[in-house]
């Protein structure tokens, strides 16, 4: 019960933070053309941006811990 009030509030808090982040932004990247997008879609690309390189930053160092390493660096 108190997971599915938090999935709830989670829930409504993103959709409260994505209507209220809806207007147009230029983007530039590092090479080509400015782009338009809506706020929200720059925020949530960087966010999984981020996520996914924090997995492959996991996934690198409990990959090289094999057998006889201490796990120190």
């Amino acid at each position: 019960m108190f997971r599915m009030i938090l999935t709830l509030l989670v829930t409504l808090f993103l959709l409260i933070f994505s209507s209220q982040n809806m207007h147009e932004v230029t983007v530039r990247f590092v090479f080509g053309e400015p782009v338009e997008m809506p706020l929200i879609v720059a925020i949530a690309g960087a966010f999984i941006l981020g996520f996914a390189v924090a997995v492959f930053t996991f996934l690198v160092r409990t990959g090289t811990r094999g057998k006889g390493d201490d796990g120190s660096f």
